[in-house]
């Protein structure tokens, strides 16, 4: 035999035996098909034999009206598959809260159950799955609800009273599917729906913890718009026999759809009757935009991603929430916090108390916008109350502790602060104190503020217990009546350490600077003047209007200007239309000055055209001294004195000298007489004596007085710019002075030394 002949021979072999395997193949197959089919065929006729589906129906009615004591109606039951049963039209009637309405339910229940155990008289459900369920809660007048007390023993044996078979009945898992929760409380009307309610329950057990998962719409009414909030969860629940007082949910985590991210949330919950919970929420970040539905659109804000804890009860048949522990925390912010809401009130009221750890302020501008301007850095700790009653929500107090704060505040530049602001009857009862820090006011710096305030009743009133206005210590008080009004009342106590009026007069300014733009309309200041009575015009025009009364004292230890020193300064004021301009300026000032000296007098008169004919009767004397009965010389550069006082009366900007005069070794003198400082004209007349140094000299008679020491007696009137001076009669020039002494002032400033001796704070 050839090989080719041999491949041959092996070809068909392996045909023949492929072709008997494929048809004893066929030959097996058909025989294992048709046995199968026998076996389910004999399976089927021995099922239907076994199966009553009117014994299942008893069963299932029976045993739902045992457990729930309500009555069940079942409009048919239909064999869905061979282990699944359907109930159409399924009712549990109400005979509490709405008596012959639906208590709960449900277009179909499906219920699949194993088969084998019906051979030994056992119903094992596997799923009773619920189609489009409906729960009626109904709170009554009396408190009650129309639950019924279930009580469940699994397994439960139903007996056949036809029959007499028995048969042990067991559920594994629930399902609910797109069901609806209502609940109506006849007392307050108050209605509450959850919407779109998807439960699985995995071999559920009423007396000990079971798995299930959860999700579902809440729907709710917010003014004129409407929110739906998704929620999806899973956890354990104990429905410890459907014993209400026991009931407990533990592990529920869910997932709340609020924002673009979901809100993750933990809750246990305890007694069903009076709920004890402890909820856990990680919130993501969100903005003002993400809650539409509270019109919030116009205050733009963002919140970072946060952490909420909560631990309470709900009691008085869920009509009164108490949250005994509230911590929150989102970046550096720490919160902890109490409170309750008490349904039981139409409206509802609530009380909330709440207070963070120190957080950085810096950077928190990204999450309220506003906040930009501010610039704030440094540390604070806040803490709050807020309360609703009768509809409306109020703050009785918040209070902020700032550490070494700093920012611009509307033009005040505060710098490291460390103190409290607190605010009382929604923010119409304020207090501040600082006890550091520094406040510049244009340029004006108060550093080392030791400072109180307090706004109580439109009225203001701020305490310096100690500070440097420039380096320079100052002690001060202030209170404003009626801020608010036109007709506000202003007074004042200020002691500084070193008074110089000119320094003063510029921070008055600086703090008129900082204030008007602040007020409606600001405040519009003529160019600054420059030149001949600059100081007058300056200050005349860049009054505050808002101290139209205007009252206090100011007392120095030292005083100091261009023109005038000396120490224990003392001044009284009660003055009424203090405006920009002075042309309605009127009121009283007393003030006096110890242990001085007046610099200069011919140095000022080279400057100022108003003081140099002042003093021109003087340079006329210097002229005349070679007589040696006086040194007039002396008077012209500095000269000391032991006593100045002067009593003013303003009436529409013009000044009446009521009393004035100068006591000293070498001069002593008397000034009567008004100034107009609104039209900067005057007429004053000058009563001078000088101490006699040699009594050798002759002077003329109307350089002396009556005593026949040097006097001198002038009248000077007219423009300040161009003012005139007469020559008067000097005899009566020593009685005029002692007069003027003896008639002093109208006040021993006690005020000011009281001030000075006290410690004053705003009250809390």
């Amino acid at each position: 035999m050839t090989k080719q002949q041999e491949q041959q021979t092996w070809k068909n072999r392996i045909w023949k035996f492929a072709k008997r395997s494929f048809v004893w193949g066929l030959r097996l197959s058909l025989f294992v098909s048709m046995f199968v089919l026998l076996v389910f065929a004999v399976a089927w006729i021995f099922f239907v034999k076994t199966f009553n589906a009117q014994h299942i129906s008893e069963v299932i009615t029976a045993e739902l009206q045992k457990r729930l004591n309500r009555p069940v109606a079942i409009a048919s039951l239909d064999l869905s598959f061979i282990n699944t049963l359907e109930l159409k039209g399924f009712r549990v009637l109400d005979t509490e809260g709405a008596p012959g309405q639906d208590l709960i339910s449900a277009d179909s229940v499906t219920l699949r159950f194993k088969l084998l155990p019906l051979l030994d008289q056992q119903l094992v459900i596997d799923e009773v799955a619920l189609h489009a369920p409906r729960f009626n809660v109904i709170r009554l007048q009396d408190g009650s609800y129309n639950i019924p007390p279930i009580k469940v023993n699994e397994p439960s044996v139903y007996t056949n009273t036809a029959s007499n078979k028995k048969m042990t009945v067991s559920v594994e898992d629930w399902i609910l599917q797109d069901g609806v929760f209502s609940y109506k409380d006849l007392a307050s009307g108050v209605t509450h729906a959850i919407y779109g309610l998807n439960m699985h329950f995995e071999r559920l057990r009423f007396n000990e913890l079971s798995r299930f998962t959860v999700d579902m719409i809440l729907r709710n009414e917010w003014a004129d718009g409407i929110s739906d909030m998704e929620i999806r969860g899973t956890g354990h629940v104990n429905f410890a026999d459907f014993d209400w007082a026991n009931f407990a949910l533990r592990s529920l985590r869910t997932q709340v759809y609020l924002f673009q991210k979901p809100v993750d949330v933990t809750l246990d919950l305890d007694n069903l009757r009076t709920p004890f919970f402890n909820v856990k929420a990680t919130v993501p970040a969100f903005e003002s935009k993400d809650l539409s539905v509270f019109h919030l659109e116009k205050t733009p804000f963002s919140i970072p991603k946060s952490t909420v804890t909560a631990k309470g009860v709900l009691s008085n048949n869920y009509r009164l929430l108490k949250v005994n522990q509230f911590t929150a925390s989102a970046s550096d912010i720490k919160a902890e916090g109490k409170g309750q809401l008490d349904f039981s009130k139409g409206p509802y009221a609530a009380e909330f108390t709440a207070s963070t750890q120190p957080f950085d302020l810096k950077g928190k501008s990204k999450y309220y916008t506003p906040l930009t301007r501010y610039n704030l850095t440094g540390k604070a700790a806040v803490s709050a109350q807020l309360v609703r009653r009768d509809g409306k929500y109020s703050w009785p107090l918040v209070t902020v502790d700032a550490q070494e704060a700093s920012g611009d505040i509307y033009g005040f530049l505060v710098d490291k602060i460390t103190g409290q602001f607190r605010a009382k009857k929604d923010f119409s009862d304020l207090y501040a104190q600082t006890k550091s820090g520094k406040l510049t006011v244009h340029d004006t710096v108060f550093d080392k503020l030791n400072l109180s305030a307090s706004w109580r009743g439109g009225n203001l009133y701020g305490y310096i217990a100690s500070s440097e206005v420039n380096g320079v210590p100052l002690k001060m008080s202030v209170s404003v009546n009626n801020l608010k009004s036109s007709r506000r009342r202003i007074r004042t106590a200020m002691h500084w350490k070193h008074f110089n009026p000119m320094d003063f007069i510029a921070t008055v300014q600086d703090f008129v600077t900082v204030i008007s733009p602040l007020i409606s309309g600001g405040a519009q200041f003529p160019p600054e003047a420059s030149g001949e009575l600059a100081w007058l015009r300056n200050f005349r025009n860049r009054l505050p209007n808002f101290m139209s009364n205007f009252g206090g004292n100011i007392s120095a230890d030292t005083f100091a200007s261009p023109v005038l020193s000396g120490n224990k300064f003392n001044a009284e004021f009660e003055l009424t239309g203090l405006r920009a301009g002075m042309k309605r300026l009127s009121g009283q000032i007393e003030a006096r000055l110890e242990g001085g000296i007046v610099h200069q007098m011919e140095k000022w008169a080279e400057e100022q055209q108003a003081l140099n004919i002042t003093f021109q009767p003087f340079i006329i004397m210097h002229r005349m001294e070679r007589a040696g009965s006086f040194k007039v010389g002396k008077v012209l550069k500095d000269v000391p004195f032991t006593d100045m006082a002067a009593s003013a009366s303003f009436e529409n900007g013009k000044m009446q000298i009521n009393n004035a005069y100068t006591v000293g070794p070498s001069i002593s003198a008397t000034v009567s007489g008004w100034t107009d400082w609104v039209a900067e004209n005057f007429d004053i007349i000058v009563w001078t004596m000088f101490s006699n140094t040699s009594r050798s000299g002759a002077l003329a008679e109307n350089l002396t007085d009556e005593s026949g020491n040097p006097a001198l007696s002038f009248k000077i009137s007219s423009s300040m710019l161009k003012p005139k001076v007469e020559m008067l009669r000097a005899k009566k020039t020593g009685e005029t002075i002692r007069a003027a002494q003896t008639k002093g002032l109208a006040t021993d400033f006690k005020a000011a030394k009281e001030f000075c001796q006290g410690d004053y704070h705003a009250k809390k």
